[in-house]
């Protein structure tokens, strides 16, 4: 499994730079976040840094009137309309997008999905859509590889396991190469306390790299590390919260960023932590229990840990969002092994590690309030637990193949 960057506000400086750090970078661009002239200029100084670039068109809510969304090509005719009349304008709008795809040279392409909450009707819906665009794309797209949007409400991935296999059967008569899978979150949490919701994605995204398709999974965070179970081609995150987690940002605008708190990540936590309780842990003198292992140690976060309180010094969000992509980065690699087996105990090890992390800390008064993994630590374990117990076999089997 790798890790993407989802692209959002602010995001093409430390994209090139983490590019440059890292060898090269995969990013997902958002034309919410990106204007087509910026497309276009952007694009070759991405080439330049030797950032790969995909297009999500973010076709999720069709009656968005997003201001930057309209300035596309393929945003000018109602799209909510059209999808069910007997003319079909998906090719035009495939063409269009495809366009776009051009001018970043994309190698995959990836075809529209919409989020629709869950009803009787979902499925007959759902699966119109994606033969329509997945069709449509097999007509106009011939030099790249085609990666179905599979937009999943909260509501359906709260439901029981016969519907995620009913998503499976269905894809599996898809024509396309692989998939970009996006989850809206339960409840609109950022680490998801339910169970079901996490247990049911992992189920789908097995059953998806059990078709030996790609898998890319948007809008992810670091409960998202137990997907290389799955062995998920790549999950994708970025900066602030609404790229680390779907919602519909497409229609409302998120709360001023500058009001917003920098959070520091501590990986063997899996969990983030305000500045201020760096402070308390640096007046308690344990502020070097927060200091990650020599494998996450970087330059972004020096400061923290330079024998002054971590306030005053100019530890600031650049910084702390290249620590918690780095440090994302390096969690991904280490919990892709060679094997289901070794996967999974790679897995367990990170949650038992993290569950034994917060307790330390919160029983030495440090505590990562709404960022704590702590509630999330048991959820993740049911998911891999429930993996193991229906589809252990086959991707044992399949592991080296898919």
């Amino acid at each position: 499994m790798e890790l993407y960057l989802q692209f959002g506000y602010g995001m093409k400086g430390l994209s090139i730079d983490l590019s440059k750090e890292w060898g090269g970078a995969n990013v997902i661009l958002s034309p919410r976040d990106i204007t087509p002239d910026q497309l276009e200029k952007w694009s070759r100084e991405f080439e330049k840094a030797n950032v790969s670039c995909l297009f999500d068109p973010q076709c999720f809510f069709p009656k968005c009137n997003h201001e930057n969304l309209i300035k596309y090509s393929y945003w000018r005719f109602n799209l909510n309309t059209s999808l069910g009349s007997i003319d079909s304008p998906e090719v035009t709008l495939i063409k269009r997008l495809d366009d776009y795809n051009s001018i970043i040279s994309s190698d995959r392409f990836i075809i529209p999905g919409i989020m629709r909450g869950f009803d009787s009707e979902w499925f007959s819906l759902w699966k119109r859509d994606c033969l329509k665009f997945s069709e449509a794309t097999r007509k106009v797209v011939k030099d790249r590889k085609a990666i179905l949007t599979i937009a999943l409400p909260w509501d359906l991935l709260c439901q029981g396991e016969d519907k995620i296999e009913r998503i499976i059967d269905l894809t599996s008569k898809f024509d396309v190469d692989g998939y970009y899978v996006i989850a809206e979150p339960y409840s609109n949490q950022y680490l998801v306390d339910n169970p079901v919701w996490m247990s049911n994605l992992l189920q789908l995204c097995a059953g998806l790299k059990l078709q030996n398709r790609e898998v890319i999974v948007g809008y992810a965070n670091q409960q998202f590390l137990c997907l290389s179970a799955a062995k998920v081609n790549a999950i994708a995150s970025g900066t602030y919260l609404n790229v680390r987690k779907f919602s519909n940002k497409f229609v409302k605008e998120i709360e001023d960023i500058k009001r917003r708190s920098v959070w520091y990540y501590y990986p063997q936590a899996l969990s983030e932590y305000k500045i201020s309780f760096l402070d308390a842990a640096f007046n308690s003198n344990i502020i070097e229990e927060l200091k990650p292992k020599n494998e996450f140690l970087n330059p972004y976060i020096e400061l923290i840990f330079s024998g002054i309180r971590p306030s005053t010094t100019a530890f600031n969000e650049p910084l702390a969002f290249k620590h918690y992509l780095q440090s994302l980065k390096q969690q991904v690699e280490l919990c892709s092994r060679q094997s289901f087996g070794e996967t999974i105990n790679a897995n367990e090890m990170l949650l038992k590690t993290a569950e034994c992390r917060i307790e330390f800390l919160e029983s030495n008064g440090i505590y990562a309030q709404s960022r704590s993994f702590k509630d999330v630590v048991d959820v993740n374990r049911f998911a891999l637990q429930r993996l193991q117990a229906t589809r252990q076999f086959l991707l044992d089997y399949s592991w080296d193949e898919i």
